[in-house]
């Protein structure tokens, strides 16, 4: 059986409660449940039941189509978002379920970037005593490190003088040679974490410590004020990997980005 509903809202009120049983997983449900207005072939949400389970599908453009709950719909659930000309790229999920869509569905996946999430709950070292928050001076150039950022990640987000400008509170920074050459982004998680992103550093500056001097001020910023630190890491980064064991993130859990074979 699969339910659609006509708005994010529809769809949060009902699922509320499966939804919070893993907020670290569900938390992009929530975020681009907020914005979701109205259905269409490009914007939905789905609930599909079978054999007692549920899976919980939602998409909003530009973003991948996220997926959240047990295997046993995913066959009948891919079925319907085919059938139906639902509209999507890519597909986030638990590995676990990114595992089994090659063989449940209509079309082929396969894994374009796996990622690790992860938490830290204790202080490591002191912070960077040079760290800054940004003014509405350098929207410019963090525009341009957080496009450079994107574009090397793969992600499709195109960030905006206006989307920098909101992150302002929550970035900090380090500059050098009178310029951003390393910075990073605080955001809201769940209601007991706040997520790291947007970690970037001139490739010419990279190497020399400025990208732990960013994480691991932010890391004690969040913990200070009385919050878990959590991030996405590119399984395949080990050297993004190995800075974060370092400052004391552990895995919480793996998930992918499954891309249609065309």
């Amino acid at each position: 059986m699969i339910r659609e509903y006509g708005s994010g809202a529809d769809f949060l009120a009902e699922n509320r409660e499966l939804l919070e049983r893993n907020r670290y997983m569900s938390v992009f449900f929530f975020i681009d449940g907020k914005v979701l207005d109205s259905a269409t072939d490009e914007n939905y949400a789905l609930r599909a039941e079978a054999e007692g389970g549920v899976l919980l599908a939602m998409r909003v453009r530009p973003y991948n189509l996220l997926l959240y709950g047990d295997a046993a719909p995913l066959g009948e659930l891919l079925g319907r978002l085919s059938d139906g000309g639902y509209r999507f790229d890519g597909i986030l999920c638990p590995m676990e379920l990114g595992e089994l869509l090659p063989d449940s569905g209509p079309e082929s996946y396969r894994l374009s970037m796996g990622m690790d999430f992860m938490e830290a709950l204790e202080v490591t070292e002191p912070s960077y005593p040079g760290i800054e928050t940004p003014t509405g001076a350098d929207t410019e150039e963090l525009l341009e490190c957080f496009t450079r950022f994107f574009a090397d990640c793969g992600l499709p987000d195109v960030p905006t003088v206006e989307s920098v400008r909101a992150r302002l509170p929550g970035i900090r920074l380090i500059r050098a040679d009178g310029k951003i050459v390393s910075c990073a982004s605080m955001n809201p998680d769940t209601v007991t974490s706040r997520r790291l992103s947007h970690v970037y550093t001139r490739p010419e500056y990279r190497g020399k410590g400025y990208a732990r001097k960013v994480v691991n001020s932010i890391k004690n910023e969040i913990l200070a004020s009385g919050y878990a630190a959590t991030l996405n890491v590119d399984r395949k980064n080990p050297v993004s990997n190995h800075l974060y064991s370092s400052l004391g993130f552990r895995k919480v859990f793996s998930q992918g980005v499954y891309e249609k074979v065309r």
